[in-house]
């Protein structure tokens, strides 16, 4: 895929997108308020379903199902047109074509796909990803976090030539393999050399890219803006997460995350800004909430 063409072709279309959102979000705004064209295109915001996760649950039975149809029922009508899926629980009892079904009916597509990934991952266990991937019809699909237990150089250097090899192996598929990153990998493992260096370093661009999660970047310690720069062409996915005062995660817009300056830094090398709010174990917490919000907020973000 040509990024740079896809960003060009969103860009000039963005006028059309604004004027075309579904009715439920239009009426969210008050009355007499029009919405300005944002920088970036509707088609490059995407929800993670992660958010959702307790919210939903993770059984099969009629009710889980029940809300996840919601859910997805619910972005759909808030204007987001792709959903960032997770497999973790995996679908509710639905096969790969039964969810992209569901996610058909409600108009939205895939961005991304989340799966577990380690160095132990046979080469059978990733056909039947890359299968599940090609079914939802996304181009992303890797680890959506690198093993938590590896400590040295060698071992971090071991997953990442493994990742490089599922990479090829999915570049072949016409996909992408991505890596979510978190805090870890940017702590040193070798004198002054980070997990992040590594992976960067033992992968080829072709088969590996990173999805940066802002909230976690900084949580490290690290610029992201100045991340974003220095690595533009591996990194065409950004977690849009925010950060509270106390270090907490907090609703988009309401932290310290200098988004516009990320954003700014990224150029036309994002393809999609991920809205990611991570879920509570508390019926009380409302995730259609921040997920709304986050929309909103990438919706009328300039930089």
């Amino acid at each position: 895929m040509n990024r740079m063409t896809r960003r060009q072709t969103l860009l000039a279309s963005t006028i059309v997108i604004a004027c075309a959102l579904p009715a439920a979000w239009m009426l969210a705004r008050p009355e007499g308020e029009a919405r300005e064209a944002s920088v970036i295109a509707d088609d490059q915001i995407s929800a993670q379903l992660f958010n959702f996760f307790y919210y939903i649950g993770f059984g099969e039975d009629a009710e889980t199902r029940a809300r996840q149809d919601e859910v997805l029922a619910s972005l759909s009508d808030a204007g987001y047109r792709y959903v960032e899926v997770v497999d973790y629980a995996g679908f509710h009892g639905l096969d790969d074509q039964e969810y992209r079904g569901l996610l058909d009916s409600h108009g939205l597509k895939v961005s991304a796909l989340h799966t577990s990934v380690t160095a132990a991952t046979s080469d059978v266990q990733w056909a039947d990803q890359i299968d599940t991937a090609l079914t939802l019809g996304t181009e992303f699909v890797g680890a959506g976090e690198t093993p938590r237990d590896l400590a040295t150089r060698d071992e971090w250097v071991a997953f990442a030539e493994r990742i490089d090899q599922l990479g090829k192996s999915a570049r072949d598929q016409g996909l992408t393999f991505l890596v979510h990153l978190h805090d870890w990998e940017f702590a040193e493992v070798d004198g002054d050399q980070t997990a992040f260096d590594i992976l960067v370093e033992y992968t080829e661009p072709d088969n590996v890219v990173f999805e940066l999660d802002l909230y976690w970047a900084a949580a490290a310690g690290v610029d992201p803006s100045v991340l974003v720069a220095e690595h533009r062409d591996r990194i065409p996915l950004l977690h849009v997460k925010d950060m509270a005062e106390d270090g907490s995660i907090t609703t988009v817009g309401e932290g310290t995350v200098d988004f516009p300056a990320v954003f700014a830094a990224a150029g036309d090398d994002v393809e999609f800004y991920v809205v990611e709010r991570d879920p509570i174990d508390d019926r009380g917490f409302d995730p259609f909430g921040p997920t709304v919000a986050g929309l909103s907020y990438l919706q009328s973000v300039d930089f």
